[in-house]
């Protein structure tokens, strides 16, 4: 019986998990198609004696592209694979259904089984096996790639009165209301239903009614709570409080879970405690004595007072980061595997890296989103990315060094956007990977982008050789080094942007705005790439990030 090399790929897979309002809805997405393809690898493993080569194994998390040796009939191998996926989805469909309750009879059953049978983009390609591995292989991502080419367009059912789901606007609600002149609502009972917190124009589909509910039953039964793009802002300061000021923070989360209160900033900031207390006071159960909400109030208060007397901004906690990391040159590295081991072993390695990502995120007080190999999303801390950045740089070269081809040293490169938490979700995590690409034009570096609430983007990058140039300046700001300093050089660079200087006289420039704004028992100097105005406004970027960053409590 012939021996085939065959893969399956999956999608939507970026997309998918950024169409989130929540970051448990984020979370739930990649959980999703994890533990899809994790049963299809292990459906694959049992029924069909596939030989797995990656993900090596069905003990680790699988990504959404499978590759295996098979025996048999592949189109019919892939055909039941494909219905395996699709009769995955229907059981989550049946979990989630099974937790709505009463808003079932609000579910448009004919819309729901449409987009659940049409959500998912399966992709199949095999090629027989006859000795060279390498060129089979090649040959398969040819196939691979031609399939892919030719999507699937199905027409969708036509809803004109149904407004779109806001996580996807491709989608149809499958709730059964309808758009009219003054807008349109998601009914009373599903308004109402506590596990899915819609707001009043949150009308979902049904791909994303699973993420919504998977999202709320994963953080109860496994006792930990997705947290918010507000609470990761909150945990910048939370190593850095005084002993009264922490149980102050604690009494706050403690009030957090008692009420039930999604965010904590919502206890810390008392307008946004205020206005959830009159919108919840005619929930059944909601009770709030007046001694609990002074309580709340006092334990806020103290909060306030301890960040002011440690000089910490309110503003810094509304800020956190995105973090999106991804390996250089993966795919000319597996093209260079001549044996279905020597991938297999490979594959082991990435599973490593995935494995310690998951513990660096959680050692830098994160929140680990996605890591399928060698492609990570995380939520982190604005003061603790960089640090986080570096460690994952660092495993992935210890873990991908033994079975990289001679002469080719395993980089990663890593964009960290820095956002405000009343930023869209989705924009935020588009804001990221674009500064990932921006960190992967220059390969094996570190990107850094600040998103402010009000005014322009600041954006720069260092390979990881120079990463200590980000310690260097934030340092220097601590220290006291002018806050106008970066603006006086911008001007500066804007000056001679048009003037073809010398570099050593733009460095005299900038050496003599320099020596105005340090202290006197400060030395520093401008570092010796800046030879052009252009590498001068680089280095600006560079400033305002890290005179930002300087105001974080060192951890």
């Amino acid at each position: 019986m012939t021996k085939y090399l065959m893969t399956i790929a999956l999608g939507p897979v970026q997309e998918f998990i950024a169409a989130a309002r929540r970051t448990a809805d984020l979370t739930a997405g990649s959980e999703l198609l994890v533990g899809l393809a994790g049963h299809l690898a292990d459906y694959l493993q049992r029924q069909h004696d596939a030989e797995l080569i990656f993900p090596a194994s069905t003990q680790v998390s699988a990504p959404n592209k499978l590759l295996f040796t098979v025996r048999g009939e592949p189109h019919k191998i892939a055909a039941n694979a494909k219905e395996q996926a699709h009769k995955y989805l229907r059981e989550q469909w049946e979990t989630c259904l099974q937790q709505l309750g009463t808003v079932k009879g609000c579910i448009d059953e004919e819309l729901a089984n449409w987009q659940l049978k049409n959500f998912l983009e399966f992709y199949a390609a095999w090629v027989p096996l006859n000795g060279n591995y390498a060129e089979a292989r090649r040959r398969l991502e040819q196939l691979l790639a031609g399939r892919k080419a030719l999507r699937d367009f199905k027409q969708a059912p036509a809803y004109p009165k149904h407004p779109k789901s806001p996580l996807d606007p491709s989608m149809d609600s499958v709730f059964k209301s309808e758009a009219h002149g003054d807008g349109f609502s998601a009914p009373a009972d599903a308004q109402q239903h506590p596990k899915l917190r819609l707001k009043p124009r949150e009308t979902l589909d049904a791909i994303s009614l699973i993420k919504r509910i998977t999202g709320i039953m994963h953080a109860s039964s496994e006792g930990k709570r997705v947290p918010s793009t507000r609470e990761m802002g909150f945990r910048a300061v939370e190593k850095a409080l005084s002993k009264e000021a922490l149980g102050a923070y604690r009494a706050l989360q403690h009030w957090q879970e008692e009420l039930g209160i999604d965010d904590l900033s919502d206890l810390f900031f008392q307008e946004n405690f205020r206005r959830i207390c009159q919108e919840r006071q005619t929930e059944e159960g909601w009770r709030l004595a007046p001694e609990q909400l002074e309580e709340v109030c006092a334990d806020a208060s103290k909060l306030r007072k301890a960040l002011k007397e440690a000089n910490i901004s309110e503003e810094l906690l509304r800020y956190y980061a995105i973090l999106v990391a991804d390996g250089d040159r993966m795919g000319a590295a597996i093209d260079s595997l001549t044996s279905l081991e020597a991938h297999r072993n490979f594959s082991r390695q990435v599973a490593q890296f995935a494995q310690n990502a998951e513990r660096i995120v959680d050692a830098h007080d994160g929140h680990l989103v996605y890591c399928g190999g060698d492609d990570v999303l995380a939520l982190l801390p604005a003061n603790r990315a960089l640090a986080c950045a570096r460690k994952l740089h660092e495993a992935f070269v210890s873990c991908m060094q033994p079975v990289m081809p001679a002469g080719q040293t395993p980089s990663l490169s890593a964009g960290i956007a820095i956002v405000h938490v009343m930023d869209n979700l989705q924009v935020a995590l588009g804001w990221a990977r674009e500064t990932e690409q921006y960190a992967k034009q220059l390969r094996n570096a570190v990107a850094v982008a600040r998103y402010p609430r009000s005014g322009g983007m600041n954006r720069a990058r260092t390979r990881w050789d120079d990463f200590g140039a980000w310690d260097y300046w934030i340092r220097a700001f601590r220290a006291g080094l002018a806050d106008t300093l970066p603006y006086e050089l911008r001007a500066l660079a804007r000056d001679y942007q048009a003037i073809d200087v010398p570099p050593d006289i733009l460095r005299k420039e900038a050496m003599r705005v320099l020596e105005r704004k340090q202290k006197p028992q400060q030395t520093i100097v401008i570092p010796d790439w800046v030879q052009s105005a252009d590498d001068l406004h680089a280095l600006t970027e560079m400033m305002l990030i890290a005179r930002f960053l300087s105001g974080y409590p060192e951890v």
